[in-house]
């Protein structure tokens, strides 16, 4: 299949996307032509709101604004998602809305990762060939190169993995389209094509990348096998893991890609988000944002729950009672301890993504085993612990605004329990949340929005404006 670079981007760079160009019915358009569909007029949105409504005041800016880390400014513009105090919207649609319209696999029960993902380009549901199209020109885009394959065997394993993912993707920059067009002049309306090459090769290659770097760590030995070109990423990522007939994890990681392919301007986006807009290379945007989310504040909390979660497994045992959970957390809050995978900064509200990985556990449930197999956590005793911690929150903490758990709270240890490796969980995740983002990073193009460049101030000068 001939790439987007190879057969569009010549004639677009010359003649950018205008409605008369899409000419091919919705069943079988590309990615290139649904996203030229929507340009127009999302264009025209943002000369609007840079024009007319240019000096419209949004929000007062307050010293606690400043002191706070931004924290509630709106002052970065996301096109793909927006996270409300109920959960999280993309294009104004939830999760659960989204489940409903979505094409899925064939004979999967989760959401499509890459149907996800077209929405979250396009802002359109794709049709079954559509995603089939979408599906297969990724995959014809994974492959990687001698030197790339010799440079992550190169490295040594006493560096975590994660580790591994962004040196690796570091070392991918070479091969970045946009870089190229970038250094050879390209009009910066049109840069986005490019970049949209960048995203689709960094979102097929990335199986490789996770599998590779998981065979180097836990096996199994011996070549990469053939991938099945019928087949979806998730699929492949488990042949490429040596876990194809695997269909729990296959599924596991459907889930986990969807459920973490977009959530607005966090930590990691931010990051990936002032990156891009400098036009870096998407590669190397891609390895700022992991560095960014192996902050124990922002993406590593899902370890330090899973790390708590094994801890009060290991106290507790499999089926304590429910005066032994409360005491056990009790302490835990009176002795000044925190809850990890309780409490969001924008959520007020259970995060509805938990009732996803519920609704996992309870669909491929986890055989009973003997103790000494038993996994290193009990699933349903983490739910439990969910019914009780919020009351106990209220109760002894009452400043905290929200004690309710989140996604971090369960997930994480859903995929330790189902077989991922604790220290290969942050890769997973991130193969996910790196499709999302790269959806962004395009649209900052076609809107040809200008680099991030805040002012700052010292607190000296924040206190002579008071």
């Amino acid at each position: 299949m001939a790439s987007i670079q190879e057969s569009i981007f010549p004639a677009a760079i010359q003649h950018p996307f205008s409605p008369s160009t899409i000419q091919k019915s919705e069943s079988s358009r590309t990615l290139l032509e649904a996203i030229g569909a929507r340009i127009p007029a999302r264009r025209d949105l943002a000369k609007k709101l840079s024009t007319l409504h240019s000096k419209h005041v949004v929000h007062q800016m307050t010293v606690e604004n400043v002191m706070g880390g931004m924290r509630g400014m709106p002052s970065i513009m996301w096109e793909i998602s927006e996270t409300h105090p109920t959960g999280v919207r993309y294009h104004g649609k939830t999760l659960n809305e989204l489940e409903a319209a979505l094409p899925k696999w064939p004979g999967s029960t989760q959401i499509s990762p890459e149907a996800l993902l077209w929405f979250l380009y396009t802002a359109s549901i794709p049709t079954r060939g559509e995603l089939k199209i979408f599906t297969a020109d990724l995959l014809s885009r994974c492959k990687l190169s001698q030197e790339i394959e010799e440079f992550m065997d190169s490295l040594p394993s006493t560096l975590p993995p994660i580790t591994h993912m962004h040196m690796t993707y570091s070392a991918l920059a070479r091969n970045s389209k946009l870089s190229a067009a970038v250094k050879d002049g390209v009009h910066k309306a049109s840069l986005w094509i490019p970049a949209l090459e960048d995203a689709l090769d960094i979102t097929s290659v990335s199986i490789l990348v996770i599998s590779r770097i998981h065979r180097k760590f836990y096996g199994p030995a011996g070549p990469m096998p053939e991938l099945d070109t019928s087949a979806d990423l998730a699929q492949n990522l488990a042949i490429c893991m040596g876990r194809s007939t695997d269909i729990k994890f296959v599924e596991l990681t459907r889930l986990a890609w969807g459920l973490h392919q977009d959530h607005g301007a966090n930590v990691s986006a931010h990051t990936m988000r002032l990156v891009s807009s400098s036009l870096a290379d998407p590669y190397s945007t891609i390895a700022a944002g992991i560095i960014a989310g192996t902050g124990a504040l922002h993406a590593m909390a899902i370890d330090n729950s899973l790390c708590y979660n094994k801890r009060m497994t290991a106290s507790l045992g499999f089926n304590p009672s429910t005066a032994d959970i409360e005491a056990y957390i009790l302490a835990d809050i009176q002795a000044g301890a925190v809850l990890p995978g309780y409490g969001h900064a924008v959520l007020r509200v259970e995060d509805p993504r938990l009732e996803w990985v519920r609704r996992f556990i309870k669909q491929y449930p986890l055989p009973q085993q003997a103790d000494d197999n038993a996994p290193p956590v009990c699933l349903d005793l983490i739910q439990r612990a969910h019914d009780l911690v919020p009351d106990l929150i209220r109760k002894h903490l009452p400043k905290v605004k929200n004690p309710a758990p989140n996604v971090d709270a369960l997930s994480g240890s859903t995929m330790h329990a189902y077989g991922v490796e604790a220290d290969f969980i942050l890769l997973f995740m991130s193969n996910g949340r790196g499709m999302g983002f790269l959806c962004q990073s395009i649209w900052d193009k076609i809107l040809t929005l200008p680099i991030e460049r805040p002012q700052s101030i010292t607190m000296d000068r924040l206190l002579a404006k008071l």
